[in-house]
């Protein structure tokens, strides 16, 4: 019989145990105990060591912040992900993310960056000679009627093709044709950011809630061709959507 006890962790004395921990869209952190709450919670600053007590986190300084109860970080199994939590929380205008996750030490902490309105991507189509695109305006405030919308792919050394768009509420819904991204090609390797533009503010397009990392090498698109020019999205090593155009040499 294998005595499971014996491979139960023991958390030391004095040493508190999150159950789960939640970031709400008002910036309160909710934490979950295996038993009655007994105190208050304090950050503590990972660089500057400054320590802010309780768990109203706005007007938090930019940075990792340590989760501590009675002197002692926090440990957790929890990874802080919620999907539905993390839109949620998007939805509000906000110039400041702040969310809840696991270290590598398995302690609780508080990441704090700064945040920009973008569209945060939730279908990719490259498909019929066009890359269309879906997503939900993040951080910023829904459109209220209508709003002028655009979508356009911007080359990195050269121009740019514009593309159809439109916005309803937090949706974003855009398409670009790829013949005038193939059109004229000299380099081997062109590379494309595309762009959402909503109310005459262009929005980067990117996938920065889900929990995959190194969407670069993981996540694959299907790829078009425009002549000899194979036209295929990418997220970029900071998880925003671009295109790569590759001419390709005819077979011989």
């Amino acid at each position: 019989m294998i005595n499971m006890e014996a491979h139960r962790e023991v958390v030391p004395t004095g040493v508190r145990r999150a159950v789960t921990s939640r970031v709400e869209d008002d910036d309160t952190l909710r934490i979950e105990w295996p038993e009655p709450d007994d105190g208050g919670i304090v950050l503590r600053h990972a660089e500057t060591g400054e320590e802010h007590p309780g768990v109203e986190l706005a007007g938090l300084a930019v940075g990792t912040w340590t989760v501590c109860k009675h002197g002692t970080p926090v440990v957790t199994d929890d990874p802080g992900f919620s999907l539905d939590g993390l839109a949620a929380y998007a939805a509000r205008p906000r110039s400041r993310e702040v969310r809840a996750v696991r270290s590598a030490q398995g302690t609780l902490t508080v990441v704090v960056r700064e945040v920009e309105p973008y569209v945060e991507v939730t279908r990719v189509g490259p498909e019929d000679g066009v890359i269309a695109v879906e997503g939900i305006i993040a951080y910023d405030e829904p459109a209220a009627g209508e709003r002028p919308a655009g979508f356009t792919a911007v080359a990195r050394r050269g121009p740019r093709v514009a593309g159809v768009g439109a916005v309803s509420g937090r949706h974003f819904s855009g398409t670009v044709p790829i013949t005038p991204m193939a059109e004229g090609q000299r380099r081997q390797r062109v590379f494309w950011d595309l762009f959402a533009e909503v109310g005459g503010v262009r929005l980067e397009l990117a996938a920065r809630l889900d929990d995959v990392e190194g969407k670069k090498t993981r996540v694959r698109f299907p790829a078009q061709r425009a002549g000899q020019v194979r036209v295929r999205p990418y997220f970029t090593d900071t998880d925003s959507l671009a295109v790569a155009c590759t001419i390709e040499e005819e077979n011989t």
